[in-house]
Order: structure tokens, then sequence, then C-alpha cells
């Protein structure tokens, strides 16, 4: 590009001298207009200018990104859904809903419409590049990955798991026997990383009877931090090709190695078989997921199916032992139908109102995922609560504020399992809302294993002990990264007195 001349004029009688731009004050010239233009676009003529939200907010994603670094984005989105209403901008392409109908108008595929796609951004990439369940937006792959997946999860097998389900609950009251004192947090996890390890892999971490984390998990639980950073290099391509030229190796080391561990998992099952059924016997028949989606998805369950189950335990134990009068009709409905532990059982337990109330009351008020599941509003727009919504736009539903806002629920900061067992002064609660697993095709494919753990373990632990903390009202005052980071929560588990007969 030559140097652009523009010649001297004369205006009103005042002349206006001559003038050589150079292409780099051409360049200059362009940026700082284009970078001065942005901010007014956005305000004023973006398709999303009529949704409310903070203004800083409408031209840069740079808020969002500060609030997820430092673990405050649940209580940051929380405000600015009390401060806006149920629908926020948050970003200048991002929407946040907090309405029940939010969730089938951004999940489920309106007729004639293309599907609104998962956000893969927000997950983590897969070590190998081939994307799992949860990140594969072609519809004909996820519908074969689900249809291949979904056996092993259906009611039939998984009462074939009971055994294995009952292995680990009773570790864990064995190990509440001999300690006396347990920290919920990390009991949990080690019981769901030992369940999903032996149904995945064949072989357990042996983490609930050691007492400690495996090498591996402690790995993914010091990791949690640097999700918000993943997240946000995923963004930005100039930003994520930045930072594979200066990752510092003890990250990469870390992320490849906690994949191969995964890896040589999988493959020692798949050479050496196993002594029990477990997924891979089911997954085998179809014969249709190569080596490295069967890779993938195994990490992928060791992730989804492991942390979420424990964070809602964990969450039930604190609401419970702060709530005595919850905790004394739950104590009532086991002991009063039950002898012994070992009438425990996944088809006995099932049919429990009060215990289903209290799950289903956890998973409101201590959601497993608290933030929301990003969409990407599919070409040609589509409408969500009855407005127009561009393509492009990243939607999502905010459990946490959906969850605790009044708009859909009576006293939504009190724990209260009575409102999912028809109390009249809950009758106007939006229970349709409160949907932890997600809505339609791409629901949580574990919700049926999930519920299962939760039953049988609350209802041995409430069974066997009469459990009490002193845990004050700040544990709930916690970090996000994506998933909670979960404070300890010391329990005192005092076996209970034996029935009389």
């Amino acid at each position: 590009m030559t140097t652009l001349h523009i010649d001297s004029v004369t205006i009103r009688g005042q002349e206006i001298p001559s003038l050589d731009i150079t292409p780099s004050m051409f360049l200059a010239i362009l940026f700082i207009l284009l970078t001065a233009s942005y901010p007014l676009y956005s305000l004023y003529l973006h398709p999303l200018r009529v949704y409310p939200g903070p203004k800083l907010s409408a031209i840069t994603r740079l808020p969002y990104w500060i609030a997820c670094l430092r673990g405050d984005q649940v209580r940051w989105l929380a405000n600015l859904h009390t401060q806006y209403g149920p629908v926020v901008r948050f970003g200048p392409d991002d929407l946040s809903y907090a309405d029940g109908q939010a969730w089938r108008d951004i999940c489920l595929v309106p007729k004639g419409k293309k599907e609104n796609a998962k956000e893969v951004g927000f997950h983590a990439p897969s070590a190998n590049g081939v994307p799992n369940l949860v990140c594969q937006n072609d519809i004909a792959h996820h519908s074969r990955l689900r249809r291949v997946l979904s056996p092993p999860f259906s009611e039939k097998a998984l009462k074939a798991q009971e055994p294995l389900l009952q292995k680990y609950v009773n570790l864990v009251v064995a190990r509440g026997r001999e300690m006396y004192e347990l920290d919920m947090t990390e009991m949990m996890n080690f019981a769901m990383f030992d369940i999903m390890a032996e149904f995945a892999f064949g072989e357990s971490l042996n983490m609930v009877e050691s007492g400690q984390y495996s090498d591996w998990v402690a790995k993914v639980f010091n990791s949690i931090r640097i999700l918000p950073f993943i997240q946000m290099i995923e963004f930005y391509p100039l930003l994520k090709k930045i930072f594979n030229l200066i990752e510092p190796k003890a990250i990469a080391k870390m992320r490849h190695d906690h994949f191969n561990h995964t890896v040589s998992r999988v493959n020692k099952r798949l050479n050496n078989g196993s002594d029990r059924m477990d997924l891979w016997d089911f997954i085998l028949k179809s014969e249709t997921l190569t080596l490295q989606e069967m890779h993938v998805n195994a990490e992928l369950f060791m992730a989804a199916g492991t942390e979420t189950t424990a964070s809602v335990l964990t969450g039930l134990m604190y609401y419970l032992t702060t709530n005595r009068d919850k905790m004394e009709i739950l104590t009532h409905e086991l002991r009063s139908r039950f002898r012994h532990g070992d009438e425990i059982t996944l088809e006995n337990i099932a049919p429990l109102r009060y215990l289903n109330a209290c799950i289903r009351e956890g998973m409101r008020v201590f959601p497993p995922i608290p933030s929301g599941l990003p969409r990407i509003i599919a070409e040609g727009g589509n409408s969500i609560l009855g407005r127009w919504v561009p393509e492009g736009t990243r939607v999502s539903v905010h459990q946490y504020s959906t969850y605790h806002s009044p708009e859909n629920f009576k006293d939504p900061n009190t724990f209260v399992p009575e409102r999912w067992l028809g109390d009249p002064n809950y009758k106007d609660d939006n229970r349709e809302a409160h949907q932890p697993f997600s809505v339609g095709t791409r629901n949580c494919l574990g919700m049926n294993l999930a519920w299962h753990e939760m039953r049988l373990m609350l209802a041995r632990l409430v069974f066997e002990f009469d459990i009490e903390s002193d845990t004050g009202s700040d544990w709930l005052d916690q970090n996000v990264y994506v998933i909670w980071d979960r404070k300890p929560l010391k329990c005192r588990l005092n076996p209970a007195a034996p029935r009389q007969y």
C-alpha cells in the first residue's frame, strides 16, 4: 500500500492543509475507529441490546471471566438475576435465564428448527481430539453414541449393579463405625469415584478403604481451579494459539498423564476382561465405538458421574444436620420401615416419599452443576420465552439462580422437602423449573445411576447413624469453578440405638 495523499481543501474560507497518510497511520486510525465504534454497536445496535444487563458486560466478557477465575461466577450471576430479572445479558453475545420454560426452549428442538448446539468450548477439550458424548454436536454421531452408551444405565442393567453399590455403601458404614467422625466431603468423593472406577474399569481405586485420594483423583481435584482458565483459552482462538506455545510443561504433563491413566485402565479392562458385568459388556456388543471413543467416554464417566453425585450427598448432609426436624422425619421413615440394614435395597427404598423429596430438595438448594450449561442458538435464530434470539448467541439456564429465585420457589433459600410432597404452602412452586439432569435428547445419561447411588447412600447412613455436625452457615459460601469447590464437612456418626422388635 502506497502513501495516501489528501489534497488541501478550503471550507468556509478556511484552508485545510494537505495530508499524507502512511499505511501504518491508516491502520492505526482504522483500529481506533473500530475500537471506538464496537461499544456503541454493542450498546445501541446489537440484536441483544433489548435485553437487560450491565453496560460493561454488553461490551466485553471481561467481568464474566474475572468472576469465573475468582470462583465467583455463581454469586455474580445470581446477583445479576436479582437485579435485572429472569433474563440477563452478561456478555456481548451471552444470555442467562432463570425461568423454567427456558429449559424447553433452549434444549428441545422446535419443529422446523435446528438444534441449539452445545458450546464445546465450555468443556475441557479431549486429549486425543475425539469428541465425547457431551461434546459431540453432530446429531447423527451423538445419537449413535447415546444408543451405544445408554444400555449400561438402564434400570434393568443397574439392578444387576446393586451388589457393587451395596459394597461401597457397606464400606462407608464400616468406616463410620470405625472412625466416629467423617469428613463427608472426602468420603462421598471416595465412594463415588470407587464405584465408577469399578463400573467403568473393572477395578476399584480403593479410596474408601485407604481413607485417602488416589494420585489420579487427587490431580483431578487439584486442577479444579484451572477449569475457568481453560474455558477462557478455548474461547479465544488467538489466546489458545499463544498458550499452546508457552504452556508450562507441568500443566501439559498433568493433562496427558490424567488421560493416559484412563487409556491404560480401559485397555487393561478390554484385554483382560472382568469377572463381573460392567458397562463394557454392553458397549462391546455394539461393535460401533472406536477405541478412541471408548477412551474419551470413559474419561467422561469418571468426571461427570462422580463429583456431581458426591456434591449432592455432601450438600444433603449439611442441610439435614442443620435442619434437625427434617432429619427426624427422614430417620423415622427409614427406621419405622426397616429392621436391618440389609433390608435397604434399591427396590425397597425407591418408593420412599420423604427420602426422594429430600434428594430432590437437595438438588435444588445445592445443585450438582450450579452454573449454566451453554448452548449456541442455531442458524436462523430461535425463540426463548417468546422473544427471538439471533443465531450464534450463547444461552443457558443458570441453575443456582433458577432454583433460588422467589419467582420459581417460595422460601427459595430454605430446605423444605415438603414442597415436593404436595404441601399446600408450596402449591405455586414452579417445580418444572427444577431440571438438574437437563431435558431433551442430551439430558444426563447417568441419571438413573445417580438416583440409586444417592438413595442408597443417604438411606443407609441415616438408618445406621445419628448424624450431627457443628458446621455453620458459612459452609455454603463456596467457590465454584464449573463445579463446587466444596469445603470439608465434618460429621459425627453415632451408631443408632438398637431397635426394639
